[in-house]
């Protein structure tokens, strides 16, 4: 069984605090029940797979108040709020998207990639975990120098609401953090450590964060739009000017000029077949951005 389907942390029945598996005693002695159906947890440190927490299953029916929905990627969301309850320091993606052009008659081709943030460590202040946000209830919501950060945790089970990728509040950011990427992290932990390789993951690691929305990646991306078709017109230029009208004869009549060379029209940008990877929707045309989801974040070409 992979550590996917298993769950490193518990409740602590005392405390009302989530703890990892290596952190309690081994057994029925951990003193941890399930948060979400209140069952009686066993702390199993084995020796074969991964440590991790299991319900016990018998003479506990009664202490059951409901039915379960733990899971390793709940169970790693919750501890993710708990984690930044008193404050949080959090490492952000680099965002540098490449805008393609192609000509429409020709093999002319062109990208620029423009910088919107380079990869940075982040420390929010006034940490709320668990708060309205734009009409969403996201995990993390804090500021950085007094702007609104806001950081959704996804899975399998949940993804990300549309109201995030457009937000109502234009100057904030927003990251998107699935936890799929920690289940590596977590093989890797011999004794049950899970809490700290969390926290470690949060403030080193990039991998499974991707921004969602940021303050300048908008009028970045109109600059970079800009440069594009200034190149474009250019390169028109160009092909006039080396247009070469050649006259032709054919025995017995008189020369002819051939009609006017057609050169390229205007550079249309990213006249390809894309799809979102997000909510697989497809598409050919002009544009990167997906009409579902109002960005072109998730966007990439398909064959």
């Amino acid at each position: 069984m992979g550590i996917e389907l298993l769950n490193p942390f518990g409740l602590d029945a005392a405390s009302g605090q989530l703890v990892d598996v290596g952190g309690v005693k081994r057994g029925k002695a951990c003193g941890c029940i399930c948060p979400s159906c209140q069952t009686p947890l066993i702390a199993r440190h084995g020796g074969k797979k991964e440590w991790h927490f299991a319900h016990r299953s018998q003479k506990v029916h009664s202490e059951t108040r409901r039915d379960c929905e733990y899971s390793f990627a709940l169970s790693v969301r919750l501890m993710i709020r708990q984690l930044s309850d008193h404050g949080l320091k959090f490492r952000t993606p680099r965002l540098e998207p490449l805008l393609p052009a192609v000509g429409k008659h020709s093999c002319a081709s062109k990208n620029i990639g423009y910088l919107v943030t380079d990869e940075s460590l982040l420390e929010l202040e006034k940490v709320q975990v668990g708060v309205q946000f734009c009409g969403v209830t996201v995990d993390v919501l804090g500021l950085v120098k007094n702007v609104p950060f806001v950081v959704y945790v996804t899975y399998k089970e949940r993804s990300l609401p549309s109201e995030l990728r457009s937000p109502s509040t234009t100057m904030c950011g927003v990251v998107e953090l699935n936890v799929d990427s920690v289940q590596n992290l977590f093989r890797k932990e011999q004794k049950g450590q899970y809490k700290e390789a969390l926290r470690r993951y949060i403030e080193e690691h990039t991998d499974g964060k991707t921004w969602v929305y940021h303050p300048r990646e908008k009028k970045l991306r109109e600059a970079a739009i800009d440069k594009l078709q200034s190149w474009s017109q250019q390169q028109k230029g160009v092909a006039m000017e080396n247009v070469n009208v050649t006259p032709s004869r054919v025995l017995g009549e008189p020369m002819m000029s051939h009609p006017a060379i057609e050169v390229d029209e205007p550079l249309e940008l990213g006249v390809r077949k894309y799809i979102c990877v997000i909510c697989k929707n497809s598409w050919e045309g002009a544009s990167t951005i997906c009409a579902k989801c109002k960005t072109h974040l998730y966007t990439t070409e398909r064959e």
